[in-house]
């Protein structure tokens, strides 16, 4: 099946319109994906990392990292026990890359610990290297029931990684279909206007039309710095108690997320 990737699939919502959100939507009734857009993208090299909290609970559910193993670079997958990631175990654990819309639920194998993406030049199994956009499969613990949900990444090589945007279902125990961004999930952003920015007193300035409901900003060490709800449509977040750096900020509009960079000076 061809890959459909992230940026493909909004010029598809924007061709075909009602059409295309009427086939994307179809789903259990009860069910209700969510969705966060890295924005921008997370390009990650030697010794980079990024944690997956699906559930925006303070708790990373999946870590995609580069590293050395002492003979090879890789890019892999890493999940803590009762969590897991669909791979392939012949030997090596090496992360399975879904098709887009592939069901993801208790049909599949996942597994605990570090599942390989791409492991330096010559290791057969990694399918991910060079591929462009793929899709890891993923399942973890919300309150002790599993939940699944997926995260698109495009692995260049074994020391260079992109991850673009990730989805969970919230309903425990729920498929989710790989790659499948939610309508509304684009919708609630864009329609909104949202915005942001840092002026130089250092505030994060946030901005929608519609009323705002979570803020949590993660320093490069994964590490929750700030997290405070909202209730309206322009906010200012204190940052000058942090440090200089760079800082992930995920912010929550009608239950959908979206992630950007922002930078304490």
């Amino acid at each position: 099946m061809k890959k459909i990737t992230k940026n493909e699939f909004r010029k598809k919502l924007a061709k075909y319109g009602a059409l295309s959100i009427a086939i994307a939507g179809v789903a259990d009734a009860t069910g209700q994906v969510i969705y966060t857009d890295i924005d921008p993208d997370f390009v990650g090299g030697l010794g980079s990392s990024i944690g997956i909290d699906f559930d925006n609970d303070g708790t990373d559910d999946v870590t995609i990292l580069q590293s050395n193993n002492g003979n090879y670079e890789l890019v892999q997958a890493n999940s803590p026990a009762g969590n897991g990631v669909v791979a392939n175990n012949n030997g090596y654990l090496y992360a399975s890359n879904l098709s887009y819309s592939a069901p993801i639920n208790n049909g599949l194998s996942f597994y605990s610990g570090g599942a390989s993406f791409c492991a330096g030049v010559g290791y057969a199994g990694s399918a991910f290297c060079g591929t462009g956009e793929g899709l890891l499969g993923a399942k973890f613990d919300i309150g002790g029931e599993t939940h699944y949900g997926w995260v698109r990444v495009d692995i260049l090589d074994s020391s260079n990684f992109t991850v673009l945007d990730y989805a969970y279902e919230s309903t425990a125990g729920g498929e989710i279909l790989a790659g499948v961004i939610p309508p509304l999930a684009i919708d609630d952003f864009s329609s909104n206007n949202f915005d942001y920015f840092v002026d130089a007193n250092n505030q994060l300035n946030l901005k929608a039309n519609s009323p705002m409901e979570n803020v949590q900003l993660v320093n490069i060490l994964g590490q929750v710095v700030i997290d405070q709800r909202l209730a309206n449509t322009n906010e200012i977040i204190d940052i000058s108690a942090l440090k200089s750096g760079i800082y992930i900020a995920s912010i929550s509009i009608n239950g959908n997320t979206k992630a950007v960079k922002i930078i304490r000076k």
